[in-house]
């Protein structure tokens, strides 16, 4: 069995486990916690519902809930979340935790802060006496009640009038609203001025504590006169009232019933205007999973499943721990420089492959470091010979064995410029291997760089006696590097021009060929051997090194242009046939 299939059976082993597990945690823990949630749904419901709705009534707006909302949900361990009644989310404990929101009862709770009058039966001397300033007065036109209105409310906060007529309870009523109104504003100066929180003192009427109305005469005096001279908001109260009490009868109610539902419905609709907006409350269970939850099958299904995986892992672990423990090694070696380590490869499994592709490294590195030595080796061969010809000709000049003459110089400067030549090759190769050589590409016409390149090369094929024509009768567009790619091609002319017996001929063609474009150079000369083909782009090649060290080459020539093609995204190819010529054709990609 391959490791693969080893490590599949195993994997497929543990997961069908894990699911069949989790599979039945799940529907376990799904119903206790359904039967949990409804359990304390119904126990802290109603607790819930009325701190909240405390929370709306004494600060009459909503920012700051979340803290209240977070401290339920620690308290009674449920999800709770609040939304608007267009269905925005305002608060979600689970959110507030910094967890994921968990699902939530499809039933809605209302969750409205509106405070309750309280009507006769009230005693009003149990509310603080008024602040020395009086708050201010209005003159209201003379209709229903409101001249009821201007007496009453003339003192907010103060004892009241104790005149039956004037404390009925629909003034009784619309003063408990102005105080809730005027109580906000109150609770909210004061925090402004650091003085208190901004949150009534007292769940009903008059909704300040003794210490509120102390605190700050000036807030209590911008309180009341802000309540006091909004003649509108009166005006409504009264309208509403008396609408209601036109419309109800008719509907066939109880004068009784009508009277309190129109006085109530009157309130609300004062101190709408101040309140918080009314909320809906969602309830649902915990979205946490503790130990505890899982009962004792649960622990030992777990356990079992852990033993499983780990005697499986250790099972396969330790066959695979040899073979990398010999890829250890080997690894090892290699970079401490014993490039001929190899490993054993037996069998056919992945790590039988993986040992091939290391061997296959080691290969690769050695011959590597031994391409890299010879090149060394061949440098040093080609700076040797003419240093040793310059050497002796200096010596035997200097010893007077050999005259002076002018060609003995011209021969011993051809030598210096074939030294400079290899050198700036091979700077030119070093930096094309490394990726340093720049380019700069533009739109080029091969066409017109062969042209441009075969009458560069005429007075070198004239002295030869080789004909050399250009076949580009149309522009073939690339983009390349204009200069590099003249390199290129005065490369091939230069070594199809030397390997050309005279009367020879060689044609340059630029064309299009299945896409791509194409520039060849074709000669008639020697050709080349098929046994030396593949070696053509090594450095200091030579098929012919007489002829070659004869006409001054480096040997670097082909190697450079098959590297910059190759940096164009192209490619280079050679045939040849020997005695009848030989053909390198440049592949780019057609612009």
């Amino acid at each position: 069995m391959s490791f693969r299939l080893r490590i599949f059976v195993l994997v497929l082993l543990v997961a069908s486990t894990a699911i069949g597990a989790t599979a039945w945690l799940t529907l376990n823990l799904t119903s206790r916690g359904v039967t949990q949630a409804l359990d304390d749904q119904s126990r802290h419901r109603a607790e819930i519902i009325a701190e909240i709705q405390r929370y709306g009534l004494r600060h009459g707006r909503w920012p700051g809930v979340d803290r209240v909302v977070t401290g339920l949900a620690d308290r009674t361990g449920l999800h709770i979340q609040l939304q608007t009644a267009e269905g925005d989310v305002l608060v979600d404990s689970d959110t507030e935790a910094n967890r994921t929101s968990g699902p939530v009862q499809a039933v809605a709770y209302d969750i409205d802060p509106l405070p309750v009058p309280r009507l006769p039966g009230v005693t009003p001397g149990s509310v603080p006496p008024a602040v020395p300033a009086a708050p201010p007065t209005f003159e209201l036109p003379p209709s229903t009640g409101l001249a009821k209105t201007k007496l009453v409310l003339t003192d907010l906060f103060g004892p009241g009038p104790t005149d039956p007529e004037i404390m009925s309870p629909d003034v009784l009523a619309l003063r408990q609203a102005a105080q809730y109104r005027a109580g906000l504003v109150l609770v909210r100066c004061l925090n402004d001025a650091a003085l208190g929180e901004p949150a009534l003192g007292l769940d009903r009427a008059p909704y300040l504590n003794r210490d509120q109305l102390t605190t700050s005469p000036a807030c209590l005096r911008k309180a009341t006169s802000r309540v006091l001279s909004d003649q509108a908001w009166f005006q409504g109260y009264w309208d509403f009232l008396l609408r209601c009490q036109r419309v109800r009868p008719s509907e066939g109610m109880d004068a009784d019933l009508t009277s309190a539902s129109c006085l109530r419905g009157a309130f609300n609709d004062t101190v709408v205007t101040s309140s918080a907006p009314p909320l809906l409350l969602y309830l649902g269970g915990r979205n946490t999973v503790e130990i505890a939850d899982f009962g004792g099958p649960a622990l030992i299904g777990a356990a079992g499943l852990l033993v499983v995986a780990l005697a499986g892992t250790f099972l396969i672990a330790r066959q695979v721990s040899r073979p990398v423990r010999r890829l250890t090694g080997a690894s090892i070696l290699l970079a401490a420089g014993q490039h001929d380590v190899r490993v054993r490869d037996e069998g056919h499994g992945e790590l039988a492959q993986l040992s091939r592709s290391f061997n296959a490294m080691a290969r690769a590195v050695q011959e590597s470091e031994e391409r890299q030595r010879r090149l060394v080796a061949d440098v040093a061969h080609e700076l040797r010979t003419p240093l040793s010809n310059l050497r002796g000709y200096l010596e035997g000049l200097s010893d007077g064995v050999i005259e002076p003459s002018r060609e003995l110089f011209t021969s011993l400067h051809e030598e210096t410029l074939l030294q400079g030549r290899i050198l700036d090759d091979l700077q030119v190769l070093a930096l094309a291997e490394a990726g340093d050589l720049g380019y700069t590409r533009t739109p080029t016409d091969l066409a017109e760089l062969a042209a441009a390149g075969v009458t560069a090369q005429l007075a070198v094929a004239a002295e030869a006696g080789v004909a050399l024509t250009v076949d580009a009768p149309r522009p073939v567009w690339v983009v390349a590097d204009q200069d590099r790619m003249r390199q290129v091609l005065g490369n091939l002319l230069t070594n199809a021009i030397r390997y050309t017996d005279r009367d020879g001929q060689v044609v340059v063609r630029a064309a299009v060929e299945n896409g791509e474009a194409v520039l060849s150079v074709r000669d008639t000369g020697v050709g080349i051997a098929a046994g030396d083909l593949p070696h053509v782009f090594d450095r200091f090649w030579r098929a012919d090194p007489a002829r070659q060290r004869a006409t001054g080459g480096t040997g670097l020539g082909l190697t450079i242009a098959h590297r910059i093609v190759t940096d164009h995204g192209g490619r280079i190819e050679v045939a040849s046939r020997p005695h009848l010529g030989t053909t390198f054709s440049v592949r780019l990609p057609s612009a």
